[in-house]
């Protein structure tokens, strides 16, 4: 699960350490101050959107951002984040997992995968952190950047 008083910690640190306040920062990722400042207060996750528009903007970990991490390692190149549905179907592929076996491991749904596949739906960041356990891999992994 994402505790989101780390992840508020963390952006407000990578925030101190540009000089960026929340309007600049709100109108650097195209999103309203008052969502930026319900995740800076830790009361709401970012949306998927959200989260990879900070971690690029920041370029620093997913994992560091999550609090899943003590290094923001800003320095790496890291790869663009292809669509979820297409991370999904490559690591089932690759681990030669079924759908079945993540959904009944996961405690996910059908219809919550359904959607991931289709594009259609993106996950929480709870939900990223449970694939990249069952994965037993990065967030940065689970999303293609490393």
């Amino acid at each position: 699960m994402v505790i989101l008083s780390n992840l508020s910690e963390n952006l407000k640190e990578l925030m101190a350490e540009r000089s960026i306040n929340q309007v600049t920062l709100a109108a650097a990722l195209g999103t309203g101050r008052t969502k930026l400042s319900d995740i800076m207060n830790g009361k709401n996750a970012p949306s998927y959107a959200t989260f990879l528009l900070l971690i690029e903007f920041f370029h620093c970990s997913a994992d560091f951002l999550l609090g899943l991490s003590e290094e923001p390692r800003e320095g790496v190149p890291y790869n663009p984040v292809p669509p979820f549905g297409e991370r999904i179907r490559a690591l089932l592929r690759e681990t030669g997992t079924s759908q079945y076996r993540f959904i009944r491991q996961t405690g996910l749904s059908w219809s919550v995968l359904h959607g991931w596949l289709t594009g259609t739906s993106a996950p929480s960041m709870d939900n990223l952190v449970r694939i990249a356990h069952f994965f037993d891999c990065s967030v940065d992994e689970l999303l293609g950047r490393i």
